[in-house]
């Protein structure tokens, strides 16, 4: 089963409160482990709503004015290696975060150097 509804969760709760069974029983009337409804009800008495929390992955760490900036200093120093252009745009990221960003902005590191990859032909 995927990620239940907020209106399933509203519901579940609200048999809840109106005392129509014991959290076993109202997870088990709405197909959730009770571990399940439990978080749920946790959840609503904390902060007060039903909706799932969001899900997915962390941001890029290179966004925007970052990435442009990562562009400028690849410009400037193509040979640089990935440390030194973090240290260069002052992100606190890893290495592979560097990496991924300068892919983004299609610079291939080829032999001692990056360089924009040829969009006309192959390398």
């Amino acid at each position: 089963m995927g990620i239940a509804t907020e209106g399933i969760r509203q519901r579940a709760i609200e048999a809840y409160q109106a005392g129509e069974g014991t959290q076993a029983q109202i997870a088990g009337m709405y197909r959730v482990t009770l571990r399940t409804f439990a978080r749920w009800w946790r959840q609503y008495r904390q902060k007060g709503t039903f909706s799932p929390a969001p899900r997915g992955h962390r941001g890029a760490a290179y966004q925007g004015a970052d990435l442009d900036a990562l562009d400028r200093a690849l410009s400037r120093c193509p040979d640089a290696t990935l440390e030194q252009l973090r240290e260069q745009t002052g992100i606190a990221c890893s290495i592979m975060a560097v990496h991924r960003a300068t892919l983004r902005l299609d610079w291939h590191y080829k032999k001692s150097r990056y360089e924009r990859l040829s969009k006309t032909g192959q390398i």
